[in-house]
This record gives C-alpha cells, structure tokens and sequence, in this order.
C-alpha cells in the first residue's frame, strides 16, 4: 500500500512524477525481497480535482505512457467509499489490463451499479491473464457506527465471510482488514473451521467495542476571527 498522496490523476505533474517514485521504491522493496508476480502494489483512483472524467483520463494517460514497465506490472487499483467504485475503475483495469482489488467493504459504502458477484468475475479475468493470484478486501464497520464517515472506521473483527466466496472456486489472497490483525484472521478459522486453531493463541474479543472512532476530516474553514474544524 504506498502513500495515500500517490496520486496518478493529479493535473500537476510535480505530484505525478513524486507518485511514480513512491510506486518504484514499493516496487524495489519486493524485488530485494524476491517477491514473485503476486507481491502488488494497491492504491486507489485517488482525487477527482473538480473534474473527474479529466482525471479518469489522465490516470489512464499516465498508467500507459508515463509509468516505467516493472512498476506497471505490479500495479493494482482498488475501489474506494468516497471517490472513484467499481464503476469507475472497472473500465480502466479492462482497458489497461491492471488487475482490481474488490473491497467488500467499500462496495457496501460506495456501492457500484454492477453485482459484487460480476465484479469480481471481470477482475479475477483481470488477474487470470495477467498470471497474478487474485485479490479482494475484507472489513466491517464498527459497531454503533452512523455515518459514513463512521462507517468507514474498521470493527476489530469480521464476523462472517461474503456469500460471493462460495462462487469462486480460484485460489484467492483475502485480505482481512481489521484492527484485532491476526486475530481476527483466527476468529474467521474458527467461525467457519477453516484450519485448527490452538486455544493459546487466541484472544477473547473487546466486549465493549462500541467506539466508532469515525475519522473527523482534517479540513478547517475560517468563521470571522475564528477557525473549527469541520467533521
């Protein structure tokens, strides 16, 4: 995951050239570690800069004719809950040949006109061609949360894997994003028996996660002599 300032859309090409390199160090870090084809590099479409069909444009200009190869073969694009949905990404990873991350959780934020069931069939034909094992993410809200921005925040857990897994019967890298990590890998073992687990190494789970801890936008706007912050 490079930084969220990784933008391939900006219209100042300071901040295309700055996201390349960040990119190509992601991209020497798995080479020294001799990470095969399925070691990626996940961001997402990034800003619309007040023009969104301009920057889908020039995500893809810079996507195929600026990024150098080996940082192109490692790049995937991932849904998001605020900006750009399967419906945006979609047709930029078929037409690029740039595998998608399917992420449930957004999805259900910021949900796309197409099935999650047909999403993930297109971008698994994605990552069937370019040799890559596929690659969805898992997360839930937290509970008590309200608004999206609330929602946004990850629970501790997952309490249930999506009906849609049923339907693909590929090997898949299912990327678990909550805040109890490896834990609440386990808890998923467990639920649905899906490899032994020794009783040491688990946690029992927060019985009092009911903290939405939504995430609060850094922006601040002027009120006379005045400056608050705005939620």
């Amino acid at each position: 995951y490079p930084g969220q300032f990784t933008q391939l859309g900006s219209p100042k090409p300071g901040v295309i050239q700055s996201s390349i390199r960040e990119l190509e160090y992601h991209c020497q870090m798995l080479d020294l570690m001799r990470v095969g084809k399925d070691g990626v590099t996940i961001i997402h479409g990034g800003g619309v800069y007040d023009d969104k069909p301009a920057t889908i444009e020039r995500i893809k200009t810079t996507i195929r004719d600026v990024l150098p190869q080996h940082v192109r073969d490692r790049l995937v694009l991932e849904n998001d809950e605020l900006c750009y949905n399967a419906d945006d990404l979609l047709p930029i990873c078929e037409e690029l040949d740039v595998p998608l991350v399917f992420d449930y959780h957004h999805d259900a934020l910021r949900p796309s006109s197409i099935p999650p069931a047909e999403i993930i069939r297109r971008a698994n034909a994605i990552f069937a061609r370019r040799g890559i094992r596929p690659k969805q993410h898992l997360s839930e809200p937290r509970p008590g949360a309200v608004t999206i921005m609330e929602r946004r925040a990850h629970a501790d857990r997952c309490e249930r894997l999506p009906d849609e897994l049923e339907d693909v019967a590929i090997d898949v890298d299912l990327m678990i994003e909550a805040k109890d990590k490896e834990q609440a890998v386990l808890h998923l073992y467990r639920i649905y028996g899906l490899q032994e687990v020794k009783h040491e190494s688990l946690r029992p789970p927060n019985q009092n996660q009911t903290e939405t801890k939504g995430r609060k936008s850094s922006k601040r706007m002027k009120k006379g002599n005045a400056t608050v912050d705005e939620d």
